[in-house]
């Protein structure tokens, strides 16, 4: 217990966001898009487009950074013997603001990670997406002061908590094994 509260001290969560940092400016160095580094939201819209769920050819492609934060993630907690699966109540509600919060994130040019890295690297255009951010956080901030609220979250099977970590296994097969039926960016 001692070595996970040393973890979440200040200093700790300091060093990761400077490693989580550079690492995304490395991304863009290795062959990410410029200004782009790290974007779960735009990895997540790669993804859909590769398994053909749209057909904007210049964002089809599986992106392994995703798989690498979901089975990194699933591991971590079995190392640590956290992994507890969890599901929410009012899944259809979650579901829908989950679709608004990604479709906000891609007109807003980008999650918040991809948002930090734009404006560290100079892009003011960083500033219109967290100018969304923020508009988003008020109306969040607005319906939690009126008592919204999804309700408490429930133990699940370790069968449904499995799901993810098993399909990421699989999309990462589908990248190393590339078969013709998954779509590939033309550029």
């Amino acid at each position: 217990m001692n070595l996970i509260n040393n973890l979440l001290s200040k200093k700790w969560i300091i060093l990761f966001g400077l490693a989580f940092g550079v690492l995304g400016a490395l991304a863009v160095n290795w062959g990410n898009p410029a200004n782009m580094g790290i974007c779960v939201a735009c990895f997540v819209r790669d993804i859909s487009g590769a398994l053909g769920f749209h057909r904007a050819g210049v964002v089809q492609y599986l992106r392994p950074e995703v798989m690498g934060f979901t089975l990194g993630a699933f591991a971590t907690a079995l190392a640590f013997r956290e992994w507890r699966p969890r599901g929410g109540a009012s899944p259809i509600i979650r579901f829908f603001l989950g679709m608004f919060v990604m479709i906000g994130a891609l007109v807003f040019l980008g999650c918040p990670v991809r948002m930090l890295l734009r404006l560290a690297g100079g892009d003011l255009n960083g500033l219109t997406a967290l100018a969304g951010l923020v508009f988003g956080v008020i109306v969040g901030i607005f319906f939690l002061k009126r008592g919204f609220n999804l309700g408490k979250a429930q133990a699940m099977t370790k069968t449904a908590g499995s799901i993810m970590p098993i399909m990421m296994v699989f999309l990462l097969v589908l990248a190393v094994a590339a078969p013709a039926f998954i779509f590939k960016s033309e550029s």
